[in-house]
């Protein structure tokens, strides 16, 4: 397991958090067929965890100047720990998958999805986290390293493919949601506001917690504000895809301000020694389970439909995440004992 950071323990509670909800809102997807305001609240609950993975993951570029010295060194160490596990975890879907039609098993097709991210529906992250190292190593060369330069050119990104989604709701245009969620421009927020971070960390950081009471009210409104453009576009969106994307306006600002709530709050969050260690464990193993949690899905929900059903959706959304979030920690920990150490990272990024 990866040591945790003293320094930065916050982040492992950010990460923590993402993963949990990530597990919730795929569990969502099986738990909810209705549009209560109680469930679409726990969904838009959880809009933060992609986005919060994005900035985590331009923070921690930007932290260290040294990383500016070999930007290409860092991203092959950083691709390093997340091709290999993905390629293995890809072929071995890949194959669950079409196991009843291996006679017909397609290389090409297997490669096509490997590329685009289309083996598992949340693999798309795998494509745009790679294009964010790309475009921090394309920033580095250009030298475009001054913070506010560096949001600035983000935000100017994320507002114009924001509009192309919106344009595309409202069939003003016709853009495939499968290629626009795959493209770093339509996540391109998160990741500078992670790179900002980073770079003017000892600046930023006494400002967040002077302001800790606006930023959190902020996240609030925003919050609130996702919920109600649930319902307004609702009766726009027939196919529905926008309603609980990371891709509204108001989702977006909820994302950062939950991140950034979290950032001002750090020094008075204190967790129990227990809660703190399970904290540690999951985001130590955020990454494996990002990668496990569709498909063990499918397994624990027939256990479900075996064992509970039926109960009440909320029965049924705290049963599903639940269950899938310790079967997915049970065969990372057990992968771990079983497989030789040097071979773990690939197949875990652990």
């Amino acid at each position: 397991m990866q040591k945790p950071s003293n320094r930065f323990a916050e982040f492992d509670l950010i990460r923590a958090l993402a993963i949990v909800s990530v597990v919730i809102t795929h569990a969502g997807f099986s738990a909810f067929r209705d549009r209560r305001i109680l469930f679409v609240a726990i969904d838009t609950l959880q809009l933060f965890c992609v986005p919060a993975f994005l900035l985590l993951s331009g923070f921690f570029l930007t932290n260290k100047l040294e990383n500016q010295n070999n930007p290409a060194q860092v991203v092959k160490k950083r691709l390093s720990r997340i091709i290999p596990p993905y390629l293995f975890w890809s072929v071995a879907f890949y194959t669950l998958n079409n196991w009843n039609s291996l006679q017909k098993f397609d290389v090409l097709s297997l490669l096509r999805d490997i590329l685009t991210g289309s083996v598992m529906p949340p693999y798309y992250f795998i494509v745009v986290i790679v294009q964010c190292y790309a475009w921090w190593w394309l920033l580095v060369k250009l030298r475009v390293l001054e913070p506010r330069k560096v949001l600035a050119l983000g935000v100017t990104i994320q507002t114009i493919f924001t509009i192309f989604f919106y344009l595309t709701v409202f069939k003003y245009i016709s853009i495939p949601l499968p290629l626009m969620e795959r493209w770093i421009f339509s996540w391109i927020l998160p990741f500078s506001t992670g790179l900002f971070l980073g770079a003017a960390r000892d600046r930023i950081q006494p400002i967040l917690e002077r302001r800790k009471l606006p930023i959190i009210a902020a996240a609030i409104l925003f919050y609130l504000a996702s919920i109600w453009e649930y319902y307004w576009m609702s009766g726009v969106n027939s196919d529905g895809w926008f309603l609980r994307s990371f891709f509204k306006l108001s989702s977006q600002g909820y994302a950062i301000l939950f991140v950034l709530s979290i950032l001002a709050y750090s020094k008075h969050i204190a967790l129990p020694t227990r809660l703190s260690g399970l904290v540690q464990i999951l985001a130590a193993y955020s990454f494996p389970i990002y990668l496990l949690d569709s498909t063990v899905l499918q397994y624990v929900l027939l256990v479900y439909y075996k064992l509970i059903d039926p109960v009440p959706p909320l029965v049924k959304l705290g049963f599903l995440a639940a269950a899938n979030l310790l079967a997915c920690c049970t065969i990372i920990y057990l992968l771990q004992k079983l497989l030789p150490k040097k071979y773990s990272q690939y197949i875990l990024g652990i």
